[in-house]
């Protein structure tokens, strides 16, 4: 094998010869001779440079392009990241930071983005700055300048060097740059995520509020007699506690909520509604008079001050100082306004409350100008207030915060007796007659109805109806929209309240100090509030009062159509959790930089279609070798200089060694037999092989 090479590389020598190089991609199968008079004879036969005709200028035009593929596309994945990058971080932004699997994170996967984008923009930007040196040489240079710019296009060191060595060099100085600032792509990028605490809603788990369609539940009341009926021994319980302390824990609703913050959706601001128990209050002191009653053989009189329903209190040592009582507010009816005539006409229970109150005093601490100047306890006046109790249908708006439910009454209104459903006429008892509220509009499967389309309620599987009189007109109403409450438990409400909870006197004694004695009835002492009870102050007591029935009412309630089960209304669990917040304006930075390297990228393009005569040889030091100092190598003049492609072709097919010390250089250069072999074929090559062999 080595004797058939040698051959031919001898039959070569005999016939040397230089390579026609063209700019179509391969050597001329012309042959020029290689010594040098024939050699300098030829180039006079030939144009000068500037000759060189148009059509080869053109192509080599045409020819840039398939240069810079690798640099277009490592721009274009450089965008793709970059969007990539925006695309993953709005997608996760104000969301709770992923969990994925090996401990991975969203900021490594970020970081590994960003390092990838600046390895692909990079490739470009050395690219860029290596192209920029050949045109740098247009004009004499130190050759040192060769090793910044090759440095520069390496390294970061490098790039800031060549800023100092040729500042002439605008895409070369602005490549150095984006070198130099690609250092804080990664660090910009990991900026972009910030993790902030928020609320995120648990999908694995709900809250829940216990509401009541229907009272009693099972268990809840118990007959005693006919038409007699009591409440069981928590609902009394609850009512002594709704007066004697109605703010206490053991009185408020019980909500599910396992993170301590729920939330409950709201429809027309509403989130629940359930029936219950209301209260509405008027001042009745304006009945007060005062009357002197005679003790018998004496000449001592007693004051007191006395309602038209004969309630009184006297400010006489060991009297009444406060009276409470049921029964009908007939003899009020003259202040009634037309609001609280009709909440009267659907109360269950009426109650006044009559007491002697130092804050009914119109004057100030020194001169307080009390209607009772010389009452037993001092100076005083008098308050009365009367309350009606009725049932109602109350619509709440919750949330929860902290472990603390909110519920606000958005609105409420009474449930008055269902004549219909019960088949009797109006004013009549029946022990199967419920007092009952219409829900308008109704939320049912997602459509809302109101009195006018209530009829088109879907009749579906388990849905029931009844019928029930609003302002004079029949509707059929599906249960969902109705809230009840029973006769039987009404009767032993009241029998409870009326014989027991809200009747009593509490006296006053100097030995009690501030306190009054109630006797058994001790829990209505609240209601003289340390002698400072107001019409204001007894009103909120009954409307407390009122709470904390319903309350009890919706825990032991029911459905309409199940005595046996629970209502209760869903919501949202919102856990406090850590989540990504997406600061967009740190992709900035590494967004310009790859916008910048896309720039100058199509600056060199352009400028190499301009100037034809200059090849794209970009970072490959085979231009050194093929075209060094001096014109040691000679070629067609009409012919332009071998492009990237073609010098490489050319180096593919030619050997070498490299001598050191004395006399160093590149020695033995032979061609390679394949090289031989496709010489003979395309009879061309792409080196002077003259030159090649004398060099041997």
């Amino acid at each position: 094998m080595a004797s058939s090479e040698k051959s031919k590389y001898e039959s070569l020598r005999q016939d040397s010869f230089t390579p026609e190089v063209t700019p179509y991609g391969g050597a001329h199968s012309g042959f020029f001779p290689s010594d040098s008079k024939s050699t300098q004879a030829s180039f006079g036969q030939h144009p000068l440079p500037e000759q060189i005709p148009e059509e080869i200028s053109k192509t080599r035009r045409h020819h840039v392009f398939r240069f810079w593929p690798w640099e277009i596309g490592s721009v274009v994945v450089s965008f793709g990241l970059i969007a990539a990058t925006f695309s993953i971080l709005s997608h996760y932004n104000e969301q709770k930071v992923p969990e994925w699997p090996f401990s991975i994170n969203l900021n490594t996967l970020v970081a590994l983005i960003s390092t990838i984008m600046r390895a692909a923009m990079l490739v470009g930007v050395a690219e860029v700055i290596s192209q920029t040196k050949w045109t740098w040489f247009s004009r004499p240079r130190p050759l040192s300048h060769l090793q910044y710019f090759d440095a520069a296009s390496r390294s970061v060191s490098g790039s800031l060097s060549l800023l100092f060595v040729a500042p002439g060099s605008t895409l070369g100085v602005i490549g150095a740059l984006v070198t130099i600032l690609s250092l804080g792509m990664g660090p910009f990028a990991q900026q972009a995520i910030k993790t902030v605490s928020c609320r995120q809603t648990h999908t694995e788990v709900n809250a829940t509020l216990p509401v009541a369609h229907f009272v009693p539940g099972y268990g809840s009341y118990y007959r005693v007699g006919a038409g007699l009926w009591e409440v069981e021994i928590d609902m009394k319980g609850t009512m002594v506690n709704g007066i004697a302390d109605p703010t206490s824990k053991d009185l408020g609703v019980v909500a599910t909520c396992p993170t301590g913050n729920c939330t409950f959706t709201r429809h027309n601001g509403i989130t629940h509604s359930s029936i219950g128990l209301c209260s509405a209050c008027i001042d009745t002191s304006s009945f007060i008079t005062m009357n002197k009653t005679a003790y018998p053989n004496s000449n001592y009189t007693l004051d007191n001050y006395t309602l038209p329903n004969g309630m009184w209190v006297s400010p006489n040592s060991d009297y009444a100082y406060l009276n409470v009582a049921t029964g009908m507010l007939s003899w009020a009816k003259s202040i009634f306004d037309p609001e609280f005539a009709k909440l009267n006409n659907a109360s269950i229970l009426s109650t006044t409350v009559l007491a002697l109150s130092t804050s009914m005093c119109p004057g100030d601490e020194d001169n307080p100008n009390c209607p009772i100047p010389d009452g037993y306890g001092g100076p005083t006046g008098y308050v009365a207030t009367s309350c009606s109790l009725y049932p109602c249908l109350k619509n709440y708006d919750a949330t929860m915060e902290k472990g603390v439910l909110s519920e606000k009454i958005v609105s409420s209104q009474p449930a008055t007796v269902n004549w219909v459903e019960a088949g009797i006429s109006p004013g009549q008892i029946n022990s199967v007659m419920n007092w009952t509220a219409l829900q308008t509009p109704c939320l049912l499967d997602g459509t809302w109805y109101d009195l006018p389309n209530l009829s088109s309620v879907p009749k579906i599987d388990g849905r029931t109806f009844t019928d029930i009189n609003i302002d004079g007109t029949n509707y059929t109403a599906p249960h969902e929209c109705l809230y009840k409450i029973s006769y039987p438990f009404v009767a032993g409400l009241t029998q409870f309240a009326n014989s027991n909870l809200l009747s009593g006197t509490c006296t006053y004694n100097r030995r009690q100090g501030e306190a009054i004695s109630c006797y058994d009835n001790w829990w209505l002492a609240r209601l003289y509030n340390g002698k400072k009870a107001t019409f204001e102050s007894i009103r909120t007591a009954f409307d407390q009062f009122a709470t904390a029935v319903t309350n009890k009412l919706r825990t032991t309630g029911s459905s309409n159509t199940d005595i046996l089960s629970h209502e209760t209304v869903q919501g949202q669990v919102i856990e406090m959790t850590v989540c990504t917040e997406f600061q967009w304006r740190w992709l900035l930075m590494p967004t310009i930089l790859v916008a910048i390297t896309a720039a100058i990228l199509i600056a060199i393009i352009i400028q190499n279609l301009r100037d034809h005569k200059q090849p794209v040889w970009k970072s490959s030091l085979l231009p050194l070798l093929y075209y060094g100092f001096g014109e040691t190598h000679h070629q067609d003049p009409r012919t332009p200089v071998m492009d990237l492609t073609q010098m490489n072709r050319a180096a593919s097919d030619t050997r070498a060694k490299f001598r050191n010390g004395a006399g160093a250089g590149f020695v033995d250069v032979t061609p390679t037999v394949s090289g031989i072999d496709l010489m003979m074929r395309k009879r061309g090559r792409d080196v002077d092989v003259d030159s090649l062999i004398e060099g041997r």
